[in-house]
């Protein structure tokens, strides 16, 4: 089996489909129910966010993550971002509260680099929007730029941080389910 000579993790195209989805949910309510309100307002906000990602596409194409021998590449829109290894003095992989998007946590690469004025630069990479795993985005960063470059302690304290939250809520979901039985008896 040969192997890769570089990882690439391209821009997912799950929130467009969805939106595209929607749209089409509320032409057809429209049709069939003589175009409410719900179904006008519906079609409009959906379809100006389906226009939107479709433009983009057109325009500046899909959003990557190119990690390989030379460094690490970083497509966001028009703008593209080179880092050489030397450059890149450390990467994190964890999960943050996300309190925008629809999701409730989102994956974050953060890239800790230093130019030649000694100038630290933190780079942060959603990978919430692509498709790749953690897995494979830390064992390419491993392979390609070293066991060095990965703070794999700092991203397991992240990861443990978000653990205890999630804990936490769960706890208080199972508390908050007795108490609520045991008053009802």
């Amino acid at each position: 089996m040969k192997e890769k000579d570089e990882y690439i993790a391209k821009e997912a195209f799950t929130f467009p489909l969805i939106c595209l989805v929607c749209m089409a949910f509320n032409i057809y309510w429209g049709c069939a129910d003589g175009w409410p309100v719900g179904a006008i307002i519906g079609t409009s906000f959906f379809g100006i966010i389906t226009m939107c990602y479709i433009g983009k596409y057109l325009r500046f194409g899909r959003n990557y993550l190119k990690i390989n021998a030379d460094g690490i590449e970083i497509k966001d829109w028009n703008k593209i971002t080179s880092l050489k290894w030397s450059e890149i003095k450390k990467c994190e992989v964890y999960y943050r509260t996300a309190p925008v998007s629809a999701s409730l946590f989102q994956r974050d690469l953060i890239i800790v680099a230093e130019s030649d004025s000694k100038r630290k630069q933190h780079i942060s990479v959603s990978l919430s929007g692509k498709y790749c795993r953690n897995k494979s985005v830390i064992e390419a960063i491993k392979r390609f730029g070293g066991i060095d470059v990965f703070d794999s302690q700092s991203s397991r304290r992240q990861n443990r941080y978000l653990a205890g939250i999630l804990l936490a809520v769960l706890i208080g979901i199972v508390l908050f389910f007795i108490i609520s039985i045991i008053r009802d008896v």
